[in-house]
C-alpha cells in the first residue's frame, strides 16, 4: 500500500501510543488468510476508514477491521479474527 500523508497513532490499552504503520493491517490480515484479493479489498477499506483519524483506540482499529470484514461479506474470516482479537 501506499504511504499517506496524514500520521496516525494508536492508543493502547495501558495509555502508550504508538505509531500506527499499514503493515499492520497487512500483518493481521495474511494470518487469517493467504487470498491476496481479500487481504488487499479489505485493507484499502479499512485504510479510508482511518484516513480521518489522527489518534484511536487499538480496541476501536480492531473492531473496525472486524466490522469490514463482515462488510465485505468475509463472515467466517470475521469470526477468525474476533476469536484471537477481540474475545
Amino acid at each position: 500500500m501506499e504511504n499517506k500523508a496524514y500520521k496516525l497513532n494508536i492508543q493502547l490499552s495501558d495509555g502508550k501510543i504508538i505509531e500506527f504503520m499499514p503493515e499492520m493491517v497487512h500483518s493481521d490480515l495474511s494470518a487469517l488468510t493467504n487470498n491476496q484479493e481479500i487481504i488487499q479489498r479489505t485493507e484499502r477499506l479499512i485504510l479510508v476508514q482511518l484516513s480521518s483519524y489522527t489518534i484511536i483506540k487499538l480496541r476501536e482499529l480492531q473492531m473496525i477491521i472486524y466490522k469490514t470484514l463482515n462488510q465485505l461479506r468475509y463472515h467466517q474470516i470475521a469470526s477468525k479474527y474476533y476469536d484471537t482479537e477481540l474475545s
